[in-house]
């Protein structure tokens, strides 16, 4: 804990949060994150986006990029 500075003590669990909500939030799709974090139910990996103020805009910019990508 010294070493790094942190004030707390990290656990994998916040390890695993952290992933999963930075991958939600990168425009991961939801179904990719449940199997890769192991999830046997879409509800159980659906609390991660509570982290996720700007998923409407995340969305918008993943149909953006698939419909730019389409147009070519």
């Amino acid at each position: 804990m010294a070493a790094s500075g942190l004030e707390f003590k990290v656990k994998m669990h916040d390890l695993r949060h952290a992933h999963a909500s930075w991958l939600l939030a990168g425009g991961a799709d939801l179904q990719v994150v449940k199997e890769r974090l192991g999830h046997g139910s879409i509800s159980t990996t659906e609390k991660y986006l509570h982290t996720l103020p700007d998923a409407d805009e995340t969305a918008l910019d993943a149909l953006a990029r698939t419909r730019s990508r389409s147009a070519r």
